[in-house]
């Protein structure tokens, strides 16, 4: 036998299980890639050409299974796969054009939770002949050409083509099959690993190195996420009730952390942006009792990862489980602190109790929530403003010390959504100078513009709730944005986001400021003095929870004084880890 006959019939053995499911893996290879573009251009993704490799060999292996069955069986064997997986993407179709959304945990955890009558509600208002026009019909419409080729031509084979045509489709679909191989094939066993993890640590991890985006992938992440949010939320309960308190000396008997949404950095007037959209802060600025410090970053450009990290001392460096730390709040109510949490996100209303994994995860959850809080917020508000007016912190015990959190919609997209428009003060005309932006983009950054300086009236108004309160109040945001500033986009890049240092000056390089009252100024002048000897201080917001408890005087074991941006053996060379992995200040001082 010579080499070329030895060639071609081990590509023919390679070749075998698509061979013998022609059709099966023409069409489903083809549902893969109709889903990605009905992903791309439902969420505005770039495509993501990676997954072309991973659909061929999902599909090749998916061939290579149904091979293993006794051929009678296995008809059936495809026609249960493709059943699931068409519905699928039917359900990942659906979400995209109804919430600009894949498959996720979230939706996941509506499915498992919603009751008959949510249901039938739900199904009258979305599933209307109009679905047909969306991505969903396009499924459809391919599943029935696939039913129907699928039934008038059951095997497609090369064995009817000339021997040199044969023998050439043979030799490319091995090279194509080789190379998707060797490329995908990293990517499928990271994914293999990261169901098989059992710390939400080691789950972080590895889907940070995951390309997801195929429905049926979607859901695996989705049911492995569903379960260790449930094991990690019963151990982090489980851990805040050993959590102690040696003492405290209540230093401050009102401290206001105010947790901003998708603020750029350079968009403040705080930082030099040169729109006015931020004139009452810089007006606290320059009588010096609001100080900006000028070198923090974020250690995620995902709101749900910020919040475990900003109410967690655990550090975005450790390699420990987070559910083995205690939470800030718990150790102020342990200290003797009233904590209200207003919040115009992740709102806990009676019939969505606990899961959600954009943050409230931890902070919904009906014991942890009574661990952490003695009031909080019943109802979202469209402005921010609105909000406000939920806090009463008279009503109950108005002499015991206080932690009042609010965490704001901020500059959240749809940044139209975000300001009134009686309040609207920029136009797209404002950015006529901008001849990089077409028309519609100008207005995009109009809208942004305005949103800052709506939240710079919002975190004004909160000062003012204070004023005459011995008080401070520390402000932030969870992460950037980008709105067509150096790069030429809007939005975040998902998971990292490290491509470049535009991108991380957008999304990672946020605002952080702490205002004093007079009564704080004149009864902490040496706290003051602290603040205002910190501002150039490099600092990562996961640290935050350390000052936090010096600031209120709560001395415990989790405390570490090296991690408080006010003490004087603050930590100044610490390598902050964006995403846990990249080093920010390496890079910087690259740049």
């Amino acid at each position: 036998m010579n080499p070329e006959s030895i060639i071609r019939k081990a590509a023919a053995w390679l070749l075998k299980p698509v061979s013998d499911n022609a059709v099966f893996a023409f069409f489903i290879g083809g549902l893969a890639l109709l889903t990605l573009l009905i992903e791309v251009v439902g969420l505005n993704w770039k495509f993501p050409r990676f997954n072309l490799f991973s659909i061929v060999l999902d599909v090749y292996l998916l061939c290579v299974l149904l091979c293993v069955l006794p051929r009678k069986a296995r008809r059936w064997g495809r026609g249960i796969v493709a059943v699931v997986l068409y519905a699928l993407a039917v359900i990942d179709a659906f979400c995209v054009h109804y919430f600009s959304a894949t498959i996720g945990p979230e939706i996941l955890n509506v499915c498992v939770e919603t009751t008959g009558r949510e249901s039938a509600e739900f199904a009258d208002k979305y599933i209307t002949p109009a679905v047909l026009l969306t991505g969903v019909g396009a499924i459809l419409l391919w599943g029935m050409l696939h039913v129907g080729v699928a039934c008038s031509a059951r095997r497609w084979r090369l064995g009817g083509w000339p021997d040199r045509l044969r023998a050439a489709a043979t030799l490319m679909l091995v090279a194509v099959v080789a190379v998707c191989m060797v490329i995908a094939v990293p990517s499928r066993i990271n994914l293999i690993q990261m169901l098989m993890v059992d710390t939400v640590a080691d789950f972080d991890r590895h889907i940070s190195n995951q390309t997801l985006n195929t429905p049926l992938n979607n859901l695996l992440f989705s049911i492995k996420t569903r379960r260790l949010a449930n094991e990690g939320l019963r151990e982090l309960t489980r851990f805040q009730h050993t959590v102690s308190v040696d003492s405290c000396s209540h230093t401050l008997p009102n401290i206001v952390l105010v947790i901003g949404e998708s603020y750029i950095k350079r968009h403040s007037q705080l930082y030099g942006y040169v729109k006015s959209t931020t004139p009452l802060q810089l007006q606290r600025a320059a009588d010096s009792t609001l100080t900006v410090f000028s070198d923090v970053v974020t250690p995620s450009n995902l709101t749900s990862t910020v919040f475990k990290h900003v109410f967690s001392l655990h550090s975005a460096a450790d390699t420990a489980d987070w559910s083995h730390f205690p939470l800030f709040t718990v150790l102020y109510r342990k200290a003797g602190y009233r904590v209200s949490f207003l919040t115009n996100q992740f709102v806990k209303t009676v019939t969505q109790d606990a899961f959600n994994i954009s943050g409230g995860l931890f902070l919904n959850d009906t014991e942890l929530s009574s661990l952490q809080f003695d009031e909080r917020n019943r109802q979202s508000h469209r402005y921010d403003m609105e909000m406000l007016a939920d806090y009463h912190p008279a009503d109950t015990l108005p002499d015991m010390p206080r932690l009042s959190i609010f965490h704001l919609a901020g500059q959240h997209i749809d940044f139209f959504k975000r300001c009134p428009d009686s309040l609207r003060f920029f136009t797209a005309k404002d950015y006529s100078h901008r001849v990089d932006l077409n028309e519609s983009e100008r207005q995009l950054v109009a809208d942004y513009d305005n949103a800052t300086r709506y939240n710079d009236m919002v975190v004004d108004s909160i000062m003012r709730m204070f004023q005459d309160k011995d008080a401070v109040v520390i402000y932030f945001s969870d992460h950037g944005e980008e709105c067509f500033d150096e790069l030429h986009r809007m939005g975040r890049l998902p998971q990292k986001g490290f491509e470049s240092r535009e991108a991380i000056r957008s999304e990672y390089e946020i605002p952080f400021w702490i205002w004093c009252s007079a009564a704080c100024r004149n009864r902490h002048p040496s706290l003051y003095r602290q603040i205002r000897e910190a501002a150039s201080r490099p600092f990562m917001i996961d640290d935050l929870p350390h000052t936090l408890l010096a600031l209120a005087g709560i001395h415990s074991p989790y405390y570490q004084p090296q991690r408080d941006l006010l003490s004087p053996v603050y930590d100044v060379h610490r390598h902050r880890l964006l995403g846990g992995t990249f080093d920010y200040d390496a890079a910087r001082s690259k740049w």
